[in-house]
């Protein structure tokens, strides 16, 4: 009977072992499982924190970078106010004494972002090559494909005499200088 009952607890203390063990690997499987799921967690919610600080920066380079898209835009052409422009060019030439005109504006369909204007100018040399090097320093991003400079050599005016002749005697007028240019501008 004593080899009974030993044999009973041999029993039960094997199938406590058992279910121990079990309970024991269900367990540490359970919070391996939570860890993961834990872990996971965290470095999604550190993903989402570092994408907050990220749209922070950006919100605030954006912020800086209004002034500097501002001064971008000063540099660009928008082909909708082309008319802005061509009174742009206009003044530079009012501002140096030279008669400056737009002959003509041009959008190829063939180059985008580009804008060819055809100016004619007219006015003393010194004018005229100071308002090209205006031209050349604008802001703008504006390339002079070709210049082409020449000279009024003499002006006539007509003179009337006292006999009702009319003779045509040339005058001494300040040189004048003509320039016609062909530039292309950048633009939206």
């Amino acid at each position: 009977m004593k080899k009974n009952i030993t044999n009973i607890k041999l029993i039960i203390s094997f199938l406590l072992l058992v279910t121990l063990l079990g309970l024991f690997f269900y367990f540490f499987n359970f919070l391996k499982i939570k860890n993961n799921q834990i872990s996971t967690i965290i470095a999604t919610l550190r993903a989402k924190e570092t994408e907050k600080e990220n749209i922070d920066v950006l919100k605030k380079k954006m912020a800086e970078l209004g002034d500097v898209e501002k001064k971008i835009g000063d540099h660009i052409v928008d082909t909708a106010s082309i008319d802005l422009f061509v009174e742009y060019l206009e003044n530079i030439g009012i501002n140096n004494n030279v008669n400056l005109i737009v002959k003509s504006v041009e959008v190829p369909k063939t180059e985008k972002n580009k804008i060819l204007l055809n100016l004619e100018m007219n006015g003393s040399f010194s004018n005229i090559t100071k308002t090209i090097a205006l031209l050349e320093n604008s802001p703008y991003n504006m390339m002079i494909n070709s210049t082409y400079l020449n000279k009024d050599s003499t002006q006539f005016s007509q003179l009337n005499n006292t006999s009702n002749d009319t003779k045509i005697i040339p005058v001494a007028v300040p040189s004048s200088w003509q320039a016609n240019l062909t530039i292309s501008v950048l633009s939206l």
